[in-house]
Order: structure tokens, then C-alpha cells, then sequence
């Protein structure tokens, strides 16, 4: 079952699929448990999406023209990987474009970016703040605001996203970026359905709720096995 990427490391419990998109794998070790904890008061570092090896925005501009051009294997190099799974990018007929960010954890889509307003004044915000931001036209059903303004996915086990804070707009979700760099799974379930499981190359089963179910059941992953294989 070496594809099941469950595992524990320093005392905290791994659970997102590897490898992630925009080069964010590489800060697993640092940050991979601010996502597999909740609730979560922890973040990325400010600009963690500007980080020379992320290039976020610039990644998502190179995604763009890679689309444009049709050019598949230069969209999924531009993302930092080696091929892409489902859509990342649409080009839209006023020649704007948005991109869909799915859970590093299950594979839900959660945001599409920019919508109802510019590129330039997505970035702009995003950028000002320090972590990847959207607003209420760019969240999608897979993500769920809890009392305390903690921002989860509807995984089976819920990934934590970042914080939503109110200001002179609106509802503005400053999100980890590390969180919503996954790809979609083939099994897709949200909570109260059957165990979602990321199978599309051997990535991540979901972590269990409590750090007391750091060992899994035999059935669990015989069922995981069973699905991979």
C-alpha cells in the first residue's frame, strides 16, 4: 500500500496528495500540517505566494498563454507538474480567463478566480494582502465558512483553507495557498458521504478527524487498495 501517502511525521499527521501544484511540495515539511489541522490559527508566511520558486501569479500567467497556445505540456510545466488532471484553466470568449483551484487534500473544487471582477484587481488584492484572496462570487460549493470565520473544505475529513475576514467589500477569504493546490480526484465525495479517496496516481486517503486514529483500519485500506488497484 505504498500509495496511500498516510503517514506521521514529527508528531503530526500528513495528509495532502503529493505532488502539489506551483511547486508548494517542496514546503510540505513546514507547512503541510497548517492544512491537516482543524480548526487552525496557524498560516503560510506573509508572500509565501511570491516565493521564488512559486511565482504564483506569474505560474498562473504562463498557465494562460500555455492555454491559449493549446499547448498542454507547457500548461501542466507552467503549474509544476508533469501533466495536469481535469480543468485548471478556461478561456472565457471575452478573452479574460479563470482558473480553478481544487483541495490538496481530496481534490473538491473550491475557488474560481477571478470572477466578477479583473485579473489585474484579483491579483492586486491578493498580492496586498500577502496570501491568495477571493471573494463570495469565487467560492464554490465545496467550501464551508464555520462560526469563528475558519474557512475548511467539505472533504470527508475537512482540509482548513485560511480565515475569512470582513472589510469596506465584502467577505474577503485570505486563503493558505499550500491548501488549494491539489487536482481533482476521480472519487470526489464531501462530508457525510462514503470515504473520498485521492486515486488518480496513488496520492492521498484523507486523514482520520483525531490524532487518536493515526492507525487506520485493515478494512479502510484493503477498500483504498482495492479502488487503486
Amino acid at each position: 500500500l505504498s500509495s496511500v501517502n498516510l503517514f506521521v511525521a514529527q508528531g503530526q499527521m500528513q495528509c495532502l496528495a503529493r505532488p502539489l501544484l506551483y511547486s508548494v511540495t517542496s514546503w510540505l515539511r513546514r507547512y503541510e500540517h497548517i492544512c491537516c489541522q482543524v480548526p487552525q490559527t496557524y498560516a503560510e508566511h506573509w508572500g509565501f505566494q511570491a516565493e521564488n520558486d512559486i511565482r504564483f501569479f506569474s505560474r498562473l500567467e504562463e498557465m494562460k498563454e500555455a492555454a491559449e497556445a493549446g499547448d498542454d505540456a507547457a500548461l501542466a510545466t507552467a503549474a509544476g507538474a508533469s501533466e495536469l488532471n481535469g480543468t485548471h484553466v478556461k478561456l472565457l470568449d471575452d478573452g479574460s480567463v479563470e482558473f480553478t483551484f481544487y483541495d490538496s487534500q481530496c481534490g473538491l473544487p473550491l475557488f474560481v478566480a477571478p470572477r466578477g471582477r479583473s485579473y489585474e484587481d484579483w491579483k492586486a488584492e491578493s498580492l496586498s494582502h500577502g496570501w491568495p484572496s477571493f471573494r463570495n462570487a469565487e467560492v464554490l460549493d465545496g467550501v464551508h465558512v464555520k462560526e469563528d470565520g475558519e474557512v475548511v473544505s467539505k472533504c470527508q475529513q475537512p482540509t482548513h483553507l485560511g480565515h475569512v475576514f470582513l472589510d469596506a467589500e465584502g467577505d474577503r477569504y485570505c486563503i493558505d495557498l499550500i491548501c488549494i493546490a491539489g487536482e481533482p480526484s476521480i472519487v470526489n465525495r464531501t462530508a457525510g458521504g462514503n470515504e473520498s479517496i485521492m486515486i488518480q496516481t496513488g496520492k492521498a486517503l484523507p486523514r482520520g478527524g483525531e490524532a487518536s486514529s493515526f492507525v487506520l483500519s485493515i478494512a479502510t485500506l484493503l477498500a483504498a487498495a482495492a479502488i487503486h488497484f
